[in-house]
């Protein structure tokens, strides 16, 4: 029933409906079992990543993060029901996901070129042969 039927349908005299109250919104059906095994063909895929021959490591790296953004999107639009919200909470959702982003694209130099700039400071052969098991000294001769 629409707002404004119920204005016309009211008795002369009878007070108005208070304002803040809200018309119930119509329950939205999801299949969760299609949603679930949609979720586990993915992981699979996933799964078989992982044993598929490609050029570079970086590739699969990227192969397995857009299955799982998918996975991650699924569980959004339907777990948490994002799918039937409104326009305000699709806004509010931004600033996490780009934080998210940033967050691991900030990592990436870190994770392709750790060894490089990480190397051990102490290392077990030299202090094991005498030496001060500092990389880069010398022991006295």
């Amino acid at each position: 029933m629409s707002h404004d039927a119920t204005l016309n349908n009211r008795m002369p005299g009878e007070p108005e409906e208070p304002h803040g109250v809200t018309v119930p919104t119509p329950h939205h059906h999801v299949n969760y079992v299609a949603v679930f095994l949609s979720l586990v063909v993915l992981t699979v895929i996933t799964v078989a990543v992982y044993f598929v021959h490609l050029e570079s490591e970086l590739a699969k790296v990227l192969l397995a993060l857009a299955i799982a953004s998918i996975k991650a999107s699924l569980v959004v639009l339907f777990f948490m029901h994002m799918k039937f919200e409104g326009k305000l909470i699709y806004t509010i959702l931004i600033v996490p996901l780009i934080l998210c982003v940033l967050l691991v694209v900030a990592l990436i130099p870190d994770i392709l070129r750790g060894p490089l700039f990480n190397r051990p400071v102490f290392s077990p052969n030299e202090a094991a042969a005498g030496g001060t098991g500092v990389v880069g000294e010398h022991s006295p001769g």
